[in-house]
């Protein structure tokens, strides 16, 4: 009987350890996820996940390991509005004060999630240390619009009539002449020393890479801004991320180490 407590003491050891769920809030009625590391980083890193929180498991829970927290706010079908950027000042106020996580969170932005995350970098370009996009939108019109651009997405007409109906556009023609380019008011966040990273296939047939991130890229480049691009050649919409997340994690380890 002795030996029980030995052998539980043994299998505990070498048992893999499980993360913790995540824990969940509840800010101006929409849920909020947050993967708290096991101990917190120098600095209290964090990434922002701007939609599809959990997708990219491997790269949330590597970041987790390094002491990182990943907070996902769900607030779907907002298109990166002011009624979604108005929560989102709210969700960081909270964990600013409440949780002390660090000033300048990452940002990534998964397909529709970039309009989220490059809403909140026009905004407050000083409240972003990596605005990282993944097979990103950043055009409304190529996705879910679906207009011929530079080149031509599959676009949704469902998510095309949300976004108008979301943003008061009363018919295409006024919804694409007002709705936000993708290098609009982003000055400031090069200014800020914003790193922008894209990870992305350039076979993208969904949100065509020509017209959304690149675009981006490109002005980051011309206005002296740093980039890192992780191009997956001859790669669709799907699947998101990298097959093996390791340099991107390395990415967002350095920058956060970076003084702010």
């Amino acid at each position: 009987m002795r030996l029980f407590p030995l052998l539980f003491a043994f299998l505990a050891l070498v048992a893999p350890l499980h993360a913790a769920p995540p824990e969940k809030l509840t800010i101006d009625g929409h849920a909020v996820n947050i993967k708290v590391p096991e101990k917190a980083a120098p600095g209290n890193p964090w990434l922002w996940v701007g939609e599809f929180g959990g997708h990219l498991k491997s790269l949330e829970d590597g970041l987790v390991e390094r002491g990182w927290h990943v907070v996902y706010v769900s607030a779907s079908n907002l298109f990166g509005s002011t009624r979604a950027m108005d929560l989102w000042d709210k969700v960081y106020d909270q964990l600013r004060t409440q949780r002390g996580l660090a000033p300048r969170p990452a940002l990534l932005g998964i397909s529709r999630g970039g309009l989220y995350v490059n809403a909140w970098t026009r905004r407050h370009p000083d409240r972003v240390s990596v605005l990282c996009l993944d097979n990103a939108v950043c055009d409304i019109r190529s996705w879910p619009g679906g207009f011929q651009l530079t080149a031509k997405g599959k676009g949704s007409t469902k998510d095309w009539d949300l976004y108008k109906k979301e943003f008061q556009f009363g018919s295409d023609e006024e919804a694409l002449k007002n709705s936000i380019q993708p290098t609009a008011g982003m000055d400031a966040a090069v200014k800020a020393g914003v790193l922008l990273i894209s990870v992305h296939g350039t076979a993208d047939s969904t949100v065509p890479y020509v017209d959304n991130a690149q675009k981006l890229a490109e002005f980051w480049d011309k206005t002296g801004g740093r980039t890192r691009l992780f191009a997956k050649e001859g790669g669709d919409h799907h699947p998101h991320g990298l097959p093996d997340p390791k340099p991107v994690l390395e990415v967002f380890g350095t920058e956060s180490q970076q003084p702010r």
